[in-house]
């Protein structure tokens, strides 16, 4: 078994059922540090999700499952992160390309990504998290004859049937316990233990698998939504239509909005305006209600058009822009 020089006699577990997206989404959060995801839409109808996660023996893993699989956006931390479906006959995109069956996605760190499934298909899942040092002694087993990739650029691996069988199978038992008996992650042993195990399993899928090749246009695509970040951090006030954003970015509408909806789940003019509702948000909170008005925060950040913009305000936020500059005085 792999030796464990991270393991940790304290370990944590939780299991919880969810109806909120949100909250769920939070819950997933806690499994990887940082993450901060978030749902990037409202369901139509019930939410219905579960979740079991745990840190123990230096990993952080968690298991579940949406019985709506909406569309997230999470910001991957300094970490390595592992990804994979737990049922068959399910998909879901992971910033634009597809993650399914024998496949495990490797998150490229300190990146924002979108995952999402097709309309009405669950999502049951698998995340793995554990310390860059964890992994650095099998590095080159990971990297894959002549592949050039750095190892913490994202990756997808395609699993022999039977190690993958096994890594679910495992991480089902987990959840298992997680569930009934979670105080024997708080033994020292019996963690170490699991926690090697995983590890174990995961390197078995990920040494013995195929690293699908990346389609070179996600690489261009990685960089048009780069800029188009680095032009929103800088000028968020600038970036109204489809021909501002493209002529600042230097790319064609069709592929901007194609890297955007791979990358950040939709098209650049919404995700720029939700970027600008968002510092419009943390403005009317933090100003003074005596002497703010909301109509010139609006249109100081580029909403001139003031009825539509409260109604995507309270949209985005479930509020009027009004309250919030109300409860900001308390």
């Amino acid at each position: 078994m792999t030796p464990d020089p991270s393991s940790k006699p304290s370990a944590s577990s939780a299991f919880a059922r969810f109806t909120d997206p949100e909250t769920m989404a939070l819950a997933i959060g806690d499994i990887n540090s940082g993450a901060k995801p978030l749902p990037l839409e409202r369901t139509s109808g019930c939410f219905d999700g579960m979740l079991a996660r745990a840190s123990f023996g230096g990993l952080n893993l968690g298991m579940g499952r949406f019985a709506q699989g909406i569309a997230q956006t999470a910001a991957i931390p300094g970490v390595h992160t592992f990804m994979f479906a737990t049922e068959p006959g399910i998909m879901r995109r992971v910033s634009g390309r597809k993650l399914f069956g024998r496949h495990i996605f490797h998150f490229r760190p300190n990146e924002r990504t979108v995952t999402g499934s097709p309309p009405d298909m669950p999502w049951a899942f698998g995340i793995v998290t554990m310390p860059f040092e964890r992994l650095t002694a099998h590095a080159p087993n990971l990297m894959g004859a002549g592949h050039k990739a750095p190892l913490d650029d994202d990756r997808m691996f395609v699993a022999p049937s039977a190690a993958m069988d096994e890594l679910i199978g495992l991480m089902g038992d987990i959840s298992g316990v997680i569930q009934n008996t979670p105080e024997i992650l708080g033994e020292a042993q019996p963690a170490k233990a699991l926690a090697g195990a995983v590890v174990d399993k995961l390197l078995a899928c990920l040494s013995q698998g195929l690293v699908k090749p990346d389609r070179a246009a996600l690489g261009r695509h990685r960089q048009i939504v780069a800029r188009f970040e680095r032009a929103l951090e800088e000028r968020p006030e600038e970036m109204l239509s489809l021909g501002d954003i493209c002529r600042v970015v230097g790319a064609a509408e069709r592929t901007l909005n194609l890297a955007c909806q791979e990358f950040l789940g939709e098209s650049a003019v919404r995700y720029a305006r939700n970027r600008r509702l968002d510092l419009v948000h943390a403005r009317l909170r933090a100003c003074d209600p005596a002497t703010t008005l909301v109509t010139k925060v609006a249109m100081d950040h580029g909403f001139w058009e003031l009825g539509r913009f409260a109604q995507a305000y309270r949209l985005r936020f479930g509020e009027r822009p009004s309250d919030t500059l109300r409860r900001s005085a308390h």
